[in-house]
C-alpha cells in the first residue's frame, strides 16, 4: 500500500543511504532502497570487483576515532577499538539495519545504471527494470569513481597500470611507483613496502601529515562544538585572518606531533592549506620515507619504454613493473545525467580578468538540490568540507531532506535558488585561483551547517551564545558544557526536543558515557600499533599474511 507521503528511491546503502531510508519511511514515505552489493556499509562492505572503492582489510585504516563517527541514535559499541577495522564498520552498519527493521526495505545487487525524471533504470541479475517513483535520493557516495590520469606514451608500457580502487594487494617482489600523497596511499605503500621489491611515491606538490594520535588523544577529539563554531565565524567574518591562523598553526603542530624533523628530500613543504585542502592520513609512509626504504620522486609526467618512467626533474626508471595510481575519487555523475546540470563561472577573479579554468561545477542548491527538481531530487555526494564526517552527519542530512520534501522547512524560490548557485560557484571559483586543486564540491560550513541544523531541526542553536544558549546554561550547565566542550558525537544532534525531527531518550546517556570513557581513557601511555613511534617497518614484517 503506498504511503500518503509518496513513494521514494533512495540509490546506495551506505551511512548517508541507510539514515535516509530510516528518516524518510518513518515521516510516512514508502521508501525502497538500492544497494548493487551485496551488504550494507558502502565502501566498507568489501567487494572484490575491482570496478568498486572498497575497504580493504589490513589495508584500509579509519581516519577518525569511532567517537566521531556513528549514527545520532544508535551508539558505536565499547567492545570496538579506537579506529575501527573496515568488518567492525560493516558489522555495525549491519547491526544498524537489522534494529531498525531497513532490511525489508533494501534490494541488494541491484545497480542503479540512470535515473531519468524519477525513474530509475536498475540492473539485476543481468537484466533492466525501470521502476517509477515520486522523489530520488541519491546517496551513492562521493568516492565513486576513479580519478584516473592519463599519461604519454603509456600505451608503450609493458608493467600494470592501476587506481587503488582496483588494489587487491598484488605486487609481491616488484618495483611499484605510487602515484599520489594521500590518505590512500598511507593505506597502500604501508602493504607494499614489506612485500615490493621497490617502492617509490610520486607526488607533484607537498603535502601535509596528520596523525590519528596527538599527546596520547585521538586528534579528532581535539575539534569540538565550541571550538567548531569559534572557526566558523573567523571563516564567515575575518575570512584572511581565519585562514592565516589555519595554514600558520596547523602544520606547527604536525610538526611537533612527529617529534622530528620533516627531511626537505621528502618534498612534503610547502604545505598546501588545510583551508583548501580536506587533510590527508599518512603517517605510516614517513617511517618509511625516514628510514629510506621509500623514496620520493617528482611527479610522474610520462611513460618512455617497456618498463620505463621519466619524472618531472627528469630522473627516469628503467625497471618499473607497477604503477598505482593514488589519485582520488569523484562521485559517479552519469546516474544523475538527465536532471544535473552543469556551468562554469566565466572568470575566477573578475577584477583581474582571470579565467576559471577548472573542471565543470555541478548546478545545485546548497550542493544537495537541482533547482528544477528540488521537489523531487537530492543529490548526497557533493559537499566536501561542509560536514563534521559523513557518518555522524547522515542523520542530520536525511533529517533536513525529510523536512523539505514534507513542506516542513521551504525551500527559497528556483529564481533565489540560482542567484545563490551563481554566488557559490564564484567563491569557488576565487578558490580554484587560489590552488587549481581545491576541491570544487566544497560548500562554505557556517552556512551549510547552520542552514543544514536548521532544515533539520536539531535545536543545536540551544548550544550558542543567544537566548536559548544561556538558558540552556542555566537549567543544565552539566550537558551545555559536554555538548560544547566535549566529545562532538552524532549523539549530540538528537538531544534537543524541537518538534520537527526524533529525539532519542538515550542521547542524555550516551553523551555523558561516551564523554567518560574518553576521560578514563585518554591519554595514553603508549599509542597502538600501527600508529606509535617505533619502527614501522619492523612491526609490518612480522605480521603480514604470508599469502599476501
Amino acid at each position: 500500500m503506498e504511503s500518503v507521503k509518496g513513494t521514494v528511491a533512495v540509490v546506495g546503502a551506505g551511512p548517508s543511504g541507510l539514515c535516509m531510508l530510516k528518516a524518510l519511511r518513518a515521516d510516512g514515505f514508502c521508501v525502497t532502497l538500492y544497494e548493487r552489493r551485496k551488504n550494507v556499509g558502502g565502501l566498507w562492505a568489501y567487494s572484490d570487483n575491482p570496478a568498486y572503492t572498497t575497504a580493504l582489510p589490513g589495508v584500509t585504516r579509519a581516519n577518525l576515532s569511532k567517537f566521531t563517527c556513528g549514527f545520532a541514535d544508535f551508539p558505536i559499541p565499547d567492545k570496538y577499538p579506537t579506529y575501527m577495522e573496515p568488518h567492525e564498520f560493516q558489522e555495525f552498519m549491519e547491526d544498524y539495519a537489522r534494529h531498525f527493521g531497513l532490511l525489508k526495505d533494501i534490494c541488494f545487487e541491484a545497480n542503479v545504471q540512470l535515473v531519468r525524471g524519477q525513474r530509475p533504470a536498475v540492473e539485476k541479475n543481468g537484466h533492466v527494470e525501470t521502476a517509477e517513483f515520486d522523489k530520488v535520493a541519491l546517496c551513492h557516495g562521493y568516492q565513486t569513481k576513479a580519478n584516473i590520469p592519463t599519461f604519454e606514451g603509456q600505451d608503450k608500457f609493458e608493467g600494470t597500470i592501476l587506481h587503488s580502487q582496483a588494489y587487491r594487494r598484488q605486487f609481491r617482489d616488484k618495483t611499484v611507483v605510487v602515484v599520489g600523497l594521500s590518505s590512500t596511499a598511507g593505506d597502500v605503500i604501508p602493504d607494499l613496502m614489506p612485500v615490493a621489491s621497490k617502492v617509490y611515491v610520486s607526488h607533484r606538490r607537498g603535502a601535509l601529515p596528520f596523525r590519528r594520535y596527538h599527546n596520547g588523544t585521538p586528534t579528532d577529539l581535539g575539534i569540538t562544538w565550541r571550538r567548531r563554531q569559534l572557526d566558523q565565524f573567523l571563516t564567515r567574518y575575518f575570512p584572511r585572518l581565519g585562514k592565516w591562523l589555519a595554514d600558520a598553526a596547523i602544520p606547527l603542530l604536525c610538526r611537533r606531533a612527529f617529534g622530528y624533523a620533516l627531511d626537505p628530500a621528502w618534498r612534503l613543504e610547502p604545505f598546501p592549506s588545510i583551508t583548501l585542502n580536506l587533510p590527508q592520513f599518512f603517517e605510516l609512509v614517513l617511517p618509511y620515507l625516514r628510514d629510506s626504504s621509500l623514496t620520493s620522486l617528482h611527479g610522474l609526467t610520462r611513460f618512455t619504454g617497456p618498463k620505463s618512467v621519466e619524472f618531472a626533474d627528469g630522473t627516469v626508471l628503467n625497471d618499473v613493473d607497477a604503477v598505482v595510481l593514488c589519485t582520488g575519487y569523484t562521485a559517479d555523475w552519469s546516474i544523475a545525467a538527465p536532471f544535473v546540470e552543469t556551468s562554469r563561472p566565466v572568470f575566477a577573479i573578475p577584477n583581474l580578468k582571470k579565467e576559471y579554468g577548472g573542471p565543470p561545477l555541478y548546478w545545485l542548491y546548497m550542493n544537495l538540490f537541482p533547482p528544477r527538481y528540488a521537489d523531487s531530487c537530492v543529490v548526497v555526494c557533493y559537499h566536501a568540507f561542509g560536514k563534521s564526517n559523513g557518518f555522524s552527519f547522515a542523520d542530520v542530512m536525511a533529517w533536513a531532506v525529510s523536512n523539505i520534501w514534507r513542506g516542513n522547512e521551504p525551500l527559497p524560490p528556483r529564481e533565489a535558488m540560482e542567484k545563490h548557485i551563481d554566488a557559490h560557484q564564484d567563491w569557488i571559483a576565487a578558490r580554484w585561483a587560489a590552488d587549481c586543486s581545491a576541491d570544487t564540491s566544497a560548500v562554505k560550513q557556517w552556512e551549510f551547517q547552520q542552514w543544514l541544523h536548521r532544515a533539520a531541526g536539531t535545536g543545536m542553536e540551544s548550544l550558542g551564545w543567544g537566548y536559548k544558549g544561556w538558558m540552556f546554561w542555566w537549567k543544565d550547565r552539566r550537558m551545555y558544557n559536554l555538548m560544547n566542550d566535549g566529545v562532538e558525537t552524532a549523539h549530540l544532534f538528537s538531544f534537543f526536543e524541537t518538534g520537527r525531527r526524533p529525539t532519542w531518550d538515550g542521547a542524555r546517556e550516551a553523551i555523558i558515557h561516551q564523554n567518560e570513557v574518553v576521560r578514563d581513557m585518554f591519554p595514553l601511555k603508549e599509542i597502538p600499533w600501527p600508529f606509535g613511534d617505533a619502527s614501522m617497518s619492523e612491526k609490518l614484517e612480522g605480521c603480514r599474511s604470508p599469502s599476501v
